[in-house]
């Protein structure tokens, strides 16, 4: 946003206006232009806006202070006698006419070297932000907090609404609907006959939908990229137990290796056992019988 523009109508040294915007809060300079002679020893510096004295000073070798408001600051740089003021921090009731004397009190007779008159207009500052509705809905809230009477317009994507909203108290609320994936960007429009140029504020509907910090559009982001993952590793972990499976339904015992099943091998060690301790009751191994197929 442009900070400040200023306008001069004709020639400053000729006591003629020059007009000056600044927005609120920011700082204006009023140069003291003023005719220099070779003969200048005792002079005043003035500021006032009507009849009030703002700031004060009297130069003999150097400007003195004599009373200023704190919210003013003399600027002078002594190699070129070029003196100014700079009011900070301006707010709207500073809007006003303000103007610089320069006046020779010795030598006699007193005499004015410069007369310089500055129309200052504080701009206000817009300010667009995102609340909520006691029932957790989101709203715009525009807020300019100056005059009666002003042009009030809420813009969506470059279309100027025409549904209702709330203005109270320097300030107009717009409610927002469901949010959407999509972005939308809102818009805050006002203008004064005391304006230069109408205030525009502009703000994104993601910043309303934030939740603890994180806009919706990322946490439907992150959930996607997540589902995805899921998906993947299930169909990873399908297909591994799908090819185990049929890994083991093709397996072939190597040639000459004879599977023999756990019951019948102690079956037949236990007939063994107890056909040999029949006689002398002395355990006698019996040796497995050979027999021959030639």
């Amino acid at each position: 946003m442009l900070l400040s523009s200023v306008f001069a109508f004709g020639n400053a040294a000729a006591n003629n206006t020059t007009t000056l915007f600044v927005n609120r809060g920011q700082s204006a300079k009023i140069t003291c232009n003023y005719r220099r002679t070779n003969d200048t020893e005792i002079m005043t510096v003035n500021l006032q806006t009507l009849n009030h004295t703002l700031c004060s000073y009297l130069h003999v070798d150097s400007l003195r202070k004599q009373d200023c408001k704190d919210n003013i600051r003399l600027i002078w740089i002594k190699e070129i006698m070029e003196i100014s003021f700079e009011l900070l921090n301006l707010q709207n009731q500073d809007t006003g006419t303000y103007t610089c004397t320069v006046k020779r009190i010795a030598k006699p007779p007193e005499e004015d070297l410069g007369v310089e008159r500055v129309q200052v207009i504080v701009r206000p500052v817009l300010s667009l932000s995102c609340e909520k509705w006691p029932n957790g809905s989101p709203m715009l809230v525009c807020s300019v907090g100056f005059y009666h009477s002003l042009e009030q317009l809420w813009i969506k994507d470059g279309d100027v609404l025409n549904s209702s909203h709330k203005s109270f108290n320097g300030s107009s609320y717009l409610e927002l609907p469901p949010h959407t994936i999509s972005d939308t960007i809102y818009s805050c429009w006002v203008n004064h006959s005391s304006l230069n140029q109408p205030l525009v504020g502009n703000l994104s509907s993601s910043v309303c939908y934030e939740r603890g910090g994180v806009t919706v559009k990322v946490v439907f982001i992150i959930s996607s990229v997540l589902a995805v993952f899921l998906i993947i590793a299930f169909m990873f972990i399908a297909v591994m137990c799908k090819c185990y499976r049929r890994a083991r339904s093709q397996y072939v015992p190597p040639v000459g290796m004879s599977v023999t099943p756990e019951s019948f091998l102690h079956d037949h060690l236990h007939s063994e056992a107890l056909y040999s301790t029949l006689g002398d009751h002395h355990p006698v191994p019996c040796s497995p019988i050979e027999v021959n197929t030639e």
